[in-house]
């Protein structure tokens, strides 16, 4: 199996070219508008959403500057994609197969028991960007985003979080990686994801349970997708043999 695309090939590409063994990977990029709108749909239904909270979210403080590795967690996304894309198929495939089997979980998880955090500093929704800033402890840059992301994601369907389930399957990404894996941009990459983790608490998006419960799909997503001894690693080594 061709595990290096070239820009150039991606470029000359037809519709019909799909359908070629060697390009059939580019089917999964349909998961990314069909996942938006599912989760989007699903945060706007009139249905009863249940509180999900604990103690341990009112002794974590809103600290706004943690909304920089929480909106960075979207640019490392677009970065794996685009990488795994162009030089590592068999990558590209894990880190889909991965993103549909958790995030498919995950959405179950939102219709069976729909869910929301109340720790916001602006509990309700919707709100205005405006109306967000003027409600923040503190109102500065950090701020300012956190009140973009406020008014733009409405506080339901928070557990498990999609932030830390994401952002371990990109770790796993780095470090399965030749190029990227080298300790100058593995350790910080997963160190920022770690970050990513965290910030979800600090800005207020998550409780510590959706974090708690993210840790499961992560492991379940890990040893499906990425182990060595998995059922999709053994055919795709048949498949390059």
């Amino acid at each position: 199996m061709c595990e290096e695309i070239s820009w150039k090939e991606y470029r000359s590409l037809r519709l019909s070219d799909w359908k070629k063994k060697e390009y059939r990977h580019l089917w999964l990029l349909l998961y990314w508008p069909v996942e938006l709108a599912f989760f989007t749909a699903c945060g706007r239904l009139p249905w009863t959403y249940h509180p999900i909270s604990c103690a341990l979210d009112w002794q974590i403080p809103f600290l706004e500057v943690f909304i920089v590795p929480y909106v960075l967690w979207f640019v490392c996304g677009a970065f794996i994609s685009l990488y795994t894309l162009r030089w590592s198929i068999s990558l590209f495939r894990r880190f889909m197969d991965y993103m549909i089997l958790t995030i498919l979980i995950a959405g179950l998880v939102f219709l069976v028991y729909p869910n929301y955090y109340p720790g916001r500093p602006v509990t309700d929704w919707p709100v205005s960007q405006a109306e967000a800033f003027r409600a923040m402890p503190r109102q500065n840059v950090f701020s300012w985003i956190v009140s973009i992301t406020y008014a733009t994601d409405p506080p339901r369907n928070a557990l498990p979080s999609e932030h830390v389930v994401v952002a371990f399957g990109m770790a796993c990404v780095v470090l399965q990686d030749k190029r990227l894996g080298r300790p100058a941009f593995a350790v910080p990459f997963v160190v920022l994801q770690l970050l990513v983790c965290v910030s979800v608490l600090f800005v207020k998006q998550h409780s510590a349970l959706d974090v708690l419960a993210a840790l499961p799909l992560c492991l379940l997503g890990y040893f499906c997708c990425f182990c060595p001894r998995t059922r999709f690693r053994r055919r795709e080594k048949s498949t390059e043999g």
